[in-house]
């Protein structure tokens, strides 16, 4: 995803900028100055015209533009958790970015969900909110309101952008300054392609997760997370950041209809995958020499045992060019083109049967294959956790991914070093976190709760002996000895 540095400084006096909207909407017949007027009095009343119009925006859209706050329960204490939101359904439905609920946090350690509607008369308001889930398909995750209440969504639509084209966002202000809502203008200046077609904003954009609009209003798109952007809205250390260094990217609507239109419903979205790990994008000079000359293909690179891409008899080496018969949609640079395929994946369900067309670069003979897609693997954030708080550490269960990275044998068993509590008696004995626990005291670890039954067990009846485990750590294994702290 590009990322770009935008250190311009605005004042609150240029969030309305009459530059850009007179060129704006002097396109407009509507507001085309008469034969009787003079030049200064049209471009005084056209002046007007931008200002009201920008405003009408601000007002049409600030009831849908809130805050969304959870607590953060881990093991070293509590922490709230602030970010922009936007109501996207009568029901309550609220859309936020994913950054928000990093997928590097567990979801057992996000609590108390809330949402927050900032007022002109009064205090903010908070309302009780239930966590639907993380949206990978686009990026968002979505919570819903508790009770009924009247509420007022964003519609995105997809819609023809343009370079030249004038855009206004309108964006939640940090705590500090109440979420109260902002707006901003700028004009579209390039229209870049990727894992999500981006585009380009001269000027600015208001703040990481704000909605854009078009002259007519309509929303267009989402400002998504880039470099210098804070991502919450209450911690005092960014302040205004996100006005004295703007955003100047969002993503077309386009990525974000299949993701409104099919939210989470409470439970981790089933997402689906073909079983490859490892692909890369085939630069110009590779497709040439396969015969591919301006088209575009990925190169498998590794396929996993057992998995849909496996059991159909796909090898790595080989390059995909099409799926469904279509080919894969052009990024601006070759790398982007794994990320690409994994997202038109990511757009269809488990139990879907696609169609590869694939290059075997050793025959250079080209062929259909269909497999039938799965349901990925738990992730490390829906995994079962456990405190060892005497000692100052957590330990996980096993997913997928940690033995694929570990390239271990099938039925190697163990649990993953979570967290390790700083100036604990686990980080004294130089436990780290990604260790693989593979024996407790003797005994080999079978499954995640065995681990936890002998640990309890330990503590209970010799509270004052050493706890040893053996650990995998970079390929080797490694005898850990924690003392007890006396």
């Amino acid at each position: 995803m590009l990322r770009l540095n935008h250190c311009r400084r605005i004042g609150f006096a240029s969030l309305v900028s009459l530059t850009v909207s007179v060129g704006a909407l002097a396109q407009d017949a509507a507001t085309a100055p008469s034969v009787e007027e003079t030049a200064a009095a049209a471009t005084q009343r056209i002046a007007s015209d931008a200002i009201r119009s920008a405003q009408d925006l601000y007002t049409q859209v600030s009831p849908s533009l809130v805050a969304v706050g959870y607590t953060w329960e881990h093991e070293m204490g509590r922490r709230e958790v602030v970010g922009s939101g936007i109501v996207v359904g009568e029901d309550g439905l609220v859309m936020t970015t994913l950054a928000l609920v990093d997928p590097r946090i567990p979801d057992s350690q996000m609590r108390d969900f809330k949402i927050f509607i900032p007022s002109d008369t009064g205090d903010v308001e908070e309302v009780s909110a239930v966590f639907l889930g993380r949206d990978e398909r686009a990026d968002v995750a979505f919570v819903r309101a508790v009770g009924e209440r009247k509420w007022k969504p964003v519609e995105f639509v997809d819609r023809p952008l343009e370079v030249g084209q004038p855009v206004w966002s309108v964006g939640v202000l940090p705590k500090i300054a109440g979420y109260k809502p902002y707006i901003v203008e700028g004009k579209i200046s390039a229209l870049l392609r990727g894992e999500f077609p981006q585009v380009l904003v001269s000027g600015s954009l208001a703040a990481m997760g704000s909605p854009v609009f078009n002259s007519a209003g309509e929303a267009i798109g989402l400002v998504v997370a880039q470099s210098e952007q804070a991502i919450l809205l209450n911690d005092p250390r960014s302040g205004l950041s996100a006005v004295s260094r703007p955003p100047v990217i969002f993503v077309a609507s386009k990525a974000l209809l299949h993701s409104i239109s099919d939210p989470p419903t409470g439970e981790p979205l089933k997402l689906p995958w073909i079983g490859v790990m490892q692909m890369a994008g085939l630069s110009k000079e590779v497709a040439e020499y396969f015969g591919l000359a301006g088209q575009t293909a990925v190169q498998i690179g590794d396929t996993i045992p057992g998995a849909p891409a496996h059991r159909a008899g796909i090898q790595p080496g080989q390059i995909i060019t099409a799926v469904n018969g279509q080919a894969i949609p052009r990024g601006d640079e070759p790398e982007e083109l794994p990320m690409i395929l994994r997202r038109q994946i990511l757009h269809l369900k488990p139990g879907t049967e696609i169609t590869l067309t694939l290059l075997d670069p050793r025959t250079r003979k080209i062929s259909d294959v269909s497999l039938t897609l799965e349901e990925r693997p738990k992730p490390a954030n829906l995994a079962e956790r456990y405190y060892a708080e005497d000692m100052g550490f957590s330990v996980r269960e096993m997913v997928f991914l940690d033995a694929y990275q570990r390239r271990l044998e099938p039925g190697t068993e163990g649990v993953i070093v979570a967290m390790v509590r700083p100036q604990s008696a686990a980080q004294a004995a130089r436990l780290e976190m990604n260790d693989m626990i593979v024996e407790l005291n003797g005994e080999n670890i079978t499954s995640f709760q065995q681990f936890v039954e002998l640990y309890r067990k330990f503590r209970e009846e010799r509270r004052r002996e050493a706890v040893v485990m053996v650990v995998l750590r970079e390929g080797r294994n490694q005898t850990i000895r924690i003392e007890p702290p006396q």
